[in-house]
Formats: C-alpha cells, sequence, structure tokens
C-alpha cells in the first residue's frame, strides 16, 4: 500500500465525514428553524384572534351590521387576511386582499392549517365564540424568506467549510501517516544483509511504537531464522568438500588401476564427472554463504574491464565453436573499473557460460562494454526463445533453471546467475535482466568506473 493513497484516503474520509454532518446538521437546523417561525406565526395568529374577540366584547359591535364590522377591521391593521361569518354560515366580512373570493372553510378547528391560494401559501385557523366564525390567515412569504436566507448562507458557507476540512484533514493525516512513511522507508533499507538493523523505537507509547516494536521482533526472528540457515548451508559446504575430494580421488585413482574393462570405465569417468558437479555447486553455497554474511573479502585493485572480457570470450570460442554459435564482440580499447579480478572474472564468466548454454543452434552471443554516466556496463546478449514472464522473475533465484525440459541436456546447477549478482553487488553494483523476447535475451553487469572515459555507446540490435 502507498503511503500517499492511504493519505488521499484519509482526506477524503474526513471531507466526506465532515460533509455528510454538516449537511444533516443543516438540513435539521432548517427543519428546526421552520417549525419555530411556523409556531410563531401560529401563536400571532391565535393571539390576534383573541384581540379581536376582546375588541368585539369592549366595543358592542352589532353583528347585524355588517359596516360595522367593516369599520371594527378598518381601524385594525393586524389583521392579513380576514373571513366573519354568523352560526348560520352567512358571511358577515372578508379583507379587501380577498379578491370577494371565499377562502377559509367555516368549520372552526383547533388546529392550525395551510392553503394556498392565488399562488400564495396561508398559515390560517378558524375561531368560533358567541355565534362568531372568525376566519384568520397570514402569507407564510416571511417565513419563506427567512429560510431561503439561511439555506443561502448555509450553502455559501459549505464549500468554504469543506476546503477548509479537505485542507486541516490532509494535514492531520499527513502528520498521522509521516511516522508510517518513515518507518516503511527504514524498513525498506533492511535487506537479507543488513538484517542486524532495528528500526528507533519512539518515545510515546502509542500504535507507532507498538507497531516499531512489532517489526523490530520480525526482524529479530528473521535474523535468527536467515543466520541458522546461513550457518548450516556454509557448515555443510565445508563439510562436503573434504568427503567429496577424496571420493573423486580415489575414483580418479582407481580408473588408472589396470586391466579395467570398459564398462567400468565409463562407470568411473560418470562418477568424476558427478564429483566434479556435486563440487561445484558445493563450491557456490559456500560462496553464497559467505555473501550472505558479508564475508566475501573484495580487493579494489584496478582491473581493464575490456581485457578481462577479451580475454573471457577467447576461452568461450572453443565452447562457441562446439554449438555452432557466433560470438561478437563491442568494446573499446580499455575501461578499468575497481575491483577484485578473480571475483570479476567468475561473474563475467558465468553471464557468458549462461549465454552459450541457453541459445538456439546457429544463434549469436554479443558482448558490449560501455560507459554509462559512473558506471561501466558490460551487456550479454543472446539469441534464443526468451524467457517466460514467470522465469523472468525467478532467473535469479538460486537453484532455478528456466529450461527444465532440457535440464539434463544442459549442464549447470542454476547458481551462476546468483553468483554474478552477489559479486557485482559486493563491488557496487549489480546484474539485471534488461529484455527477454523471441529476438533476444539480455543481461547488463554495471559497475562503478574507476577511470572516466569517453567511449560511444553501441547501436541497438533487433
Amino acid at each position: 500500500m502507498k503511503i500517499r493513497t492511504l493519505r488521499g484516503r484519509v482526506t477524503l474520509w474526513s471531507v466526506g465525514v465532515v460533509t455528510a454532518a454538516l449537511v444533516l446538521f443543516g438540513a435539521g437546523a432548517a427543519w428546526n428553524l421552520r417549525d419555530e417561525l411556523v409556531e410563531n406565526l401560529d401563536n400571532e395568529i391565535k393571539t390576534e384572534a383573541g384581540d379581536f374577540f376582546s375588541g368585539i366584547k369592549q366595543q358592542g359591535v352589532d353583528w347585524r351590521n355588517a359596516q360595522s364590522v367593516e369599520a371594527l377591521f378598518d381601524q385594525s391593521k393586524r389583521f392579513h387576511y380576514v373571513e366573519i361569518h354568523d352560526a348560520a354560515g352567512r358571511l358577515l366580512y372578508r379583507s379587501g386582499n380577498l379578491d370577494n373570493q371565499e377562502v377559509f372553510p367555516t368549520q372552526a378547528s383547533k388546529e392550525l392549517r395551510e392553503l394556498t391560494w392565488s399562488g400564495r401559501t396561508l398559515r390560517f385557523g378558524v375561531f368560533d365564540e358567541g355565534g362568531i366564525v372568525l376566519a384568520l390567515g397570514k402569507d407564510t412569504e416571511e417565513t419563506s424568506e427567512t429560510l431561503t436566507e439561511l439555506l443561502s448562507a448555509y450553502l455559501l458557507a459549505l464549500p468554504l467549510t469543506v476546503l477548509a476540512v479537505g485542507i486541516g484533514g490532509w494535514w492531520i493525516a499527513h502528520r498521522a501517516v509521516a511516522p508510517v512513511k518513515a518507518i516503511a522507508a527504514q524498513t525498506a533499507t533492511i535487506s537479507a544483509s543488513d538484517l542486524h538493523q532495528r528500526l528507533p523505537e519512539p518515545s510515546a507509547q502509542d500504535e507507532i511504537a507498538q507497531l516499531t516494536r512489532v517489526l523490530n521482533e520480525m526482524f529479530d526472528r528473521l535474523e535468527r531464522s536467515f543466520a541458522q540457515v546461513t550457518r548450516f548451508t556454509s557448515d555443510a559446504s565445508h563439510e562436503l568438500k573434504t568427503p567429496l575430494a577424496l571420493m573423486r580421488a580415489e575414483v580418479e585413482f582407481a580408473l588408472g588401476s589396470p586391466g579395467l574393462a570398459l564398462p567400468q570405465r565409463e562407470l568411473l569417468s560418470d562418477l568424476i564427472e558427478q564429483c566434479t558437479q556435486l563440487s561445484q555447486i558445493v563450491d557456490g553455497l559456500l560462496f553464497l554463504s559467505r555473501a550472505d554474511n558479508r564475508r566475501l573479502e573484495i580487493g579494489r585493485s584496478p582491473v581493464d574491464l575490456v581485457a578481462l572480457v577479451r580475454d573471457l570470450s577467447e576461452d568461450a570460442e572453443i565452447l562457441v565453436e562446439r554449438s555452432t554459435l557466433t560470438l561478437e564482440c563491442e568494446m573499446p580499447r580499455e575501461l578499468f573499473v575497481p575491483g577484485d579480478l578473480p571475483l570479476l572474472r567468475r561473474a563475467v564468466m558465468n553471464l557468458i557460460d549462461n549465454a552459450i548454454k541457453y541459445n538456439k543452434t546457429g544463434g549469436t552471443v554479443v558482448l558490449s562494454v560501455s560507459v554509462n554516466g559512473e558506471n561501466a556496463v558490460l551487456s550479454v546478449r543472446n539469441t534464443g526463445p526468451g524467457l517466460t514472464t514467470d522465469a523472468q522473475e525467478r532467473v535469479f533465484h538460486r537453484f532455478y533453471r528456466s529450461d527444465l525440459s532440457h535440464s539434463k541436456e544442459t549442464a549447470g546447477h542454476g547458481l551462476g546467475l546468483s553468483i554474478a549478482r552477489e559479486i557485482a553487488r559486493a563491488h557496487g553494483g549489480d546484474v539485471t535482466l534488461l529484455r527477454s523476447d523471441s529476438a533476444w535475451t539480455e543481461f547488463s553487469f554495471v559497475l562503478p568506473v574507476h577511470i572516466t572515459q569517453s567511449i560511444p555507446q553501441r547501436a541497438p540490435i533487433g
């Protein structure tokens, strides 16, 4: 998991949660405000209705005289929409803003209601007292305007609030993820050869400290297991070298005995070959175990990489002729690198030998040396069917051989590339697989240069 992705998800979660909370809060606040405004409007209507009936009693209006009723309402400016009926339902008065249209029902009710009239929403109540039925209503426009202003202000503030929350969430997530990012960076530097390293534990006793302790404990277990395996490999290799040498010496002595029949000689010769292969495997395992324990003794004398490759290519000519292959070299006059000549010779020979073994009949092996910045680059290319995707990922694994169907026909034990890479890394370089397709398979052997020289780059093949 990428830390940047985690930080982004935490920020999005924070923004989403806060936005949802703000929307719910705003909706609840608007709903509550509307209820309060409607309740206030209802209280005003009830109060004005009570004042109306009190005024009727105090002034003693004759309801048989409509003009007296109108005069009463002309004096009162508090009522917005009014209809008055008698107990028989006869209309006694209707305010002018109702346009002489019957709007309100005449049945008295304790509950105030809403109705739509002429494009307006009216809140009204019907009150009955002393044989007079009063329908009194007020426009809800003021309530709607208040709610609209509130929602407009809320919608205007919401994006700014979300933006502020997003920035704050990103900053908090950055601060929260920073220790995890530091742990990931430090953990990435710990390899099989550096299992002795440990992560510094923070002073705060929190989840980060617990994670650090768990990782350090895991490194302790890995270091013990790796040391045990390495020690076993080294001890086993040491113990096997002497018996194998004695076995080969005995077989060679027996092979020199007179009077051996041809089948016996063939059997002894095969045993010598098997002893040689076992000795090579033991030697490779012992070398790799030393590399794992960082006990390789690397010399740092100037080595002419070009002269080394030319020398090995002359030895490889014999193998190339047997396999009907073509060997090509593309190299400058000289190129020096600091290193250990025997180890570099072994690594380069492993790469050349690998290119010859896993080639097609009548194919080509190309060796080229060049300079790329501060590095010397030896490219070893060969024609062939190429490696599968799975083989490309596992080609440097120890004892892995990509072509199992020809494992008996092609000599080898699957340690050559691993040894070459360990030698390169011990020199501060590396061995990588650059390409492998139906045309070419190319390995790159990179080493730091000792003397930087201007060398023309080779043209790509295929």
